[in-house]
C-alpha cells in the first residue's frame, strides 16, 4: 500500500511538472513579446503598456516617473504628479516584472520581458490549480481539468498574453486555492494578498474563503489566519498608493470613480435594474465577449454543479462563493465589455478559474457518466481549444475591428479565423488532437476517487 501511494504521487508530481513546463513553453511562444504595428503606428493595450513601461522604468532608471512614455503613446492610465508623470496601475502585476526587466531589458523600452513575466505566472497558475485538482478528482481529470483550463479558456488569449493585472491575480488566487486543500491558511492568505495587490476587489476571495472555513470547521482560526496574511495585500496596495499618487485610497487615479459608479443609479453609474440584467446576459452570453460563448465546454458542466456540490469540500464552496461575490463586485464598478483588443473575455476570468475546482467535480460526478454529456463536452472543448490555439497568435489589430457597442451582433472566431493561414488552420487541429489522445480524461465508468465535503468523519475527527 505504501509502495503504490508513493507510485502515485511520484506519478502526480511528473503530470505536474510536465504540465507546468509544456504550458510555459507554448505560453510563451504565443505571448505579445514584441510591439504589434497597426494602421497609426505601434498599437499598445493600455492596461497591459502602463503596467509594463513602469516596470521597465524601475528595472532599468530606478524611478517610478514614466516621463519618457509619451514617445509611444500621448494618453493612457496616467497622471501627473509633481510635475512628473506615473502610472495608476496596481502593483501587483508591475513589480512581478521588474526582475524579468533586469534580466531582460535594455536601455530601451520593449514589450517582450512583461510577456513573459505574463506567461510565467499564468503557468504557475496552471500548475497550482492541478494540484489542487488532484485533491478533488482522478488523475486523468485533473490533468484534463488543468490543460482545459490553460488552453481551452481565455488563460491563454488573455493572461498569458500580455500583462494585464490577470496574470498576477490568477497566480495568487491559484496559490490560495492550493494552499487551502492542505488547511495552510496562512500560506493560503499570503496568496490572496498577491492577488489583492493586482486586483484589489479580491479581497471579497479572501474573506467568503476564511469565513465559511471557520464557519465549517467551528473555528475562528482560519478566518484569523486568512485574514491576517491577505491583509498584507491592502497594507501593500495601501502603501504603494501613497508613494506613488501621494494618496492613501485604495483606488486612486483613473480608479477613482469606480465605488461612485457603483452605488449610483444616475448618469455613469452602474447601480441601476435594467444595466445590471443587461451586463449578466452580455457577460455570460453575448457573441462579442460571453463566457459561454468562447468556451462552451462549461455548459456541459452545468448541469452537474448540483451534484458537484453535495460532495464538495469547504474549499470548494467558499471559492464558488467568493467567484459570485468578485463578478458582483467587478460588474457593479465596472462595464463588462473590458476593453478591445484581445481575444475572448477578460473580467470573468477571476471567477472562472475559482468556480473550476467545482466544475471538476461536476465532470467526475455527472458529465462523465452521461453519454450525451461527455460527447456534447468532447465536442465543444475540442472547439474551445481550436479557436484559442489559433487566436492565441492572432494580434490586436485583427481583433479591434468590432465595436463594444454592438456585443450581440459580432464575434471574434470569424476574425481570428481570417486573419490566418490554412497552415494555423491544420496546426491548430494537430494540437487539439494531441490534446485529445494525450490527456483527454475517461469517458467511460465511475469515477475513480470521490471527493468528500469536508466535516467529521465516523470517529468524530474532522477531516
Amino acid at each position: 500500500m505504501a509502495k503504490q501511494k508513493a507510485s502515485s504521487l511520484s506519478s502526480d508530481i511528473r503530470d505536474t511538472s510536465i504540465l507546468g513546463v509544456v504550458t510555459w513553453i507554448i505560453y510563451a511562444v504565443t505571448a505579445t513579446v514584441t510591439a504589434t504595428v497597426g494602421p497609426k503606428g505601434l498599437v499598445f493595450s493600455n492596461d497591459t503598456f502602463f503596467s509594463a513601461y513602469p516596470a521597465w522604468t524601475i528595472a532599468q532608471l530606478q524611478t517610478i516617473n514614466i516621463d519618457t512614455v509619451t514617445q509611444f503613446t500621448s494618453s493612457g492610465w496616467a497622471f501627473i504628479l509633481d510635475g512628473n508623470l506615473r502610472s495608476d496601475r496596481f502593483p501587483g502585476a508591475i513589480f512581478w516584472a521588474v526582475p524579468f526587466y533586469l534580466i531582460g531589458g535594455g536601455d530601451t523600452f520593449s514589450i517582450g520581458p512583461s510577456a513573459i513575466a505574463a506567461a510565467t505566472a499564468s503557468a504557475i497558475t496552471i500548475v497550482f490549480m492541478h494540484r489542487a485538482f488532484l485533491s478533488l478528482v482522478n488523475r486523468k481529470t485533473a490533468l484534463a481539468a488543468a490543460v482545459l483550463l490553460a488552453f481551452g479558456t481565455a488563460m491563454w488569449s488573455v493572461s498569458a498574453d500580455s500583462l494585464w493585472t490577470h496574470p498576477t491575480t490568477l497566480m495568487g488566487l491559484a496559490i490560495g486555492s492550493w494552499a487551502m486543500t492542505r488547511s495552510h491558511f496562512a500560506i493560503a492568505g499570503l496568496g490572496y494578498a498577491v492577488a489583492i495587490l493586482s486586483r484589489p476587489h479580491t479581497a471579497v476571495v479572501a474573506a467568503a474563503v476564511g469565513i465559511w472555513e471557520s464557519i465549517t470547521r467551528k473555528s475562528i482560526r482560519p478566518a484569523l489566519l486568512v485574514g491576517a496574511t491577505s491583509l498584507l495585500g491592502l497594507i501593500g496596495l495601501v502603501a504603494w498608493n501613497k508613494i506613488n499618487a501621494n494618496s492613501w485610497d485604495i483606488f486612486p487615479g483613473t480608479y477613482g470613480g469606480r465605488f461612485d459608479a457603483a452605488i449610483s443609479g444616475g448618469d455613469g453609474g452602474q447601480a441601476k435594474p435594467n444595466l445590471w440584467s443587461a451586463d449578466l446576459a452580455a457577460t455570460f452570453f453575448s457573441p462579442l465577449r460571453g463566457i459561454f460563448i468562447y468556451s462552451p465546454f462549461l455548459l456541459a458542466l452545468l448541469p452537474g454543479v448540483i451534484k458537484a456540490w453535495r460532495v464538495a469540500p469547504a474549499w470548494v464552496r467558499s471559492s464558488t462563493v467568493g467567484a459570485g461575490l468578485y463578478l458582483l463586485v467587478q460588474l457593479a464598478g465596472n462595464v463588462w465589455i473590458g476593453a478591445t483588443g484581445f481575444f475572448g473575455y477578460r473580467l470573468t476570468l477571476e471567477p472562472l478559474l475559482l468556480v473550476t475546482p467545482l466544475l471538476a467535480l461536476a465532470w467526475q460526478e455527472w458529465t462523465s457518466q452521461i453519454t450525451i454529456a461527455r460527447r456534447a463536452f468532447g465536442t465543444l472543448a475540442a472547439v474551445s481549444l481550436w479557436w484559442f490555439a489559433v487566436a492565441s497568435i492572432t494580434r490586436s489589430p485583427d481583433l479591434n475591428g468590432l465595436s463594444q457597442e454592438l456585443p450581440w451582433t459580432q464575434w471574434q472566431v470569424p476574425l481570428a479565423i481570417q486573419a490566418q493561414q490554412p497552415g494555423v488552420w491544420l496546426a491548430a487541429t494537430a494540437f487539439v488532437a494531441a490534446v485529445g489522445y494525450l490527456v483527454w480524461p475517461p469517458m467511460t465508468g465511475p469515477p475513480v476517487v470521490a471527493a468528500k465535503p469536508e466535516g467529521k468523519t465516523k470517529k468524530g475527527k474532522k477531516n
